[in-house]
């Protein structure tokens, strides 16, 4: 009886330990806003919770991020992430250096040879932020947010595209996925070495820019993403988003938002739901 009574507190103790592990996490009682920001042709993502700001990319030189950051920016911002070395996503981060203090810089490894990354390490340098080298597996931490690094491998690959560092970051029960400019090569194989967390995603920004080299079929129909964001420029001369990236977006029942029709894209979360706000009124994109 003892032995049987033993067992059973032993059970109650697994089950308990066993809820507890695989318990989705719950609702902050905090707001999470994260803006897709209007920077033409290129890429700027704010994400902002009570004191703590991640910027993710800026843009081309005299993007304007810098200035559209200014208002949630409340002490240093806590963490910036360079996806990759391409002008359109460093270039505005040279002058965010030079007006903000900044904690820490993720960056993905790349030793590009162009004179924007060039002063774009010097003005990190100057700074005196803590320089992290992003790899798979990592994790970035900012206050209560805890975003996963999906990519870069050990293995560079040949495009610095596909070197972006892709985030995945779940708020509550809310998932976004951050892919920079990674392209097919860099979905397929976050999809055949099942590096991807988790399927039905709530938003992604969608890869480089809506080209066609990027959102495969095969990537979109796992992720299933509700919303997709995508930021380009206005009539810029590479056609982006491209039509086919588009049908696949709408193939999957994604809503489609772009920073060339809509403007900059805020999207609300309290880790339960979300709402989107856009800066100009537009219909989805089809």
């Amino acid at each position: 009886m003892r032995i049987t009574r033993l067992a059973a507190v032993f059970l109650a103790i697994l089950t308990l330990a066993l809820s507890a592990c695989f318990h989705k996490p719950q609702a902050s009682s905090q707001n999470l806003t994260v803006h897709f920001i209007d920077v033409g042709q290129g890429d700027a993502i704010l994400l902002d919770i009570g004191t703590t700001e991640v910027l993710i990319d800026g843009g081309e030189k005299n993007s304007g991020a810098t200035d559209y950051i200014r208002p949630y920016i409340d002490g240093p911002l806590d963490v910036m992430v360079v996806t990759h070395s391409h002008a359109d996503h460093i270039g505005g981060l040279i002058d965010v250096l030079s007006r903000y203090k900044v904690d820490n810089v993720w960056v993905n490894g790349e030793n590009a040879t162009t004179a924007t990354f060039k002063t774009f390490m010097n003005a990190v340098d100057a700074e005196g932020a803590n320089i992290h080298q992003a790899e798979r597996g990592d994790n970035i931490r900012a206050g209560n947010l805890t975003f996963v690094i999906l990519n870069p491998g050990m293995l560079p690959a040949s495009d610095p595209n596909n070197n972006s560092i892709v985030l995945n970051l779940r708020y509550g029960g809310t998932d976004f996925i951050f892919m920079g400019d990674a392209e097919n090569e860099t979905e397929a194989r976050l999809l055949i070495q099942s590096i991807v967390p988790v399927p039905d995603v709530d938003i992604l920004k969608v890869g480089h820019h809506g080209s066609r080299t990027a959102s495969s079929p095969a990537f979109l129909d796992f992720i299933k993403p509700e919303i997709a964001v995508y930021s380009a420029g206005a009539g810029n001369v590479y056609g982006h988003p491209h039509r086919q990236t588009i049908i696949a977006l709408n193939n999957i029942g994604a809503k489609v938002f772009g920073t060339d029709v809509h403007g900059t894209v805020v999207i609300s979360t309290d880790g339960k739901g979300y709402s989107i706000k856009t800066e100009r009124q537009a219909a989805t994109v089809h």
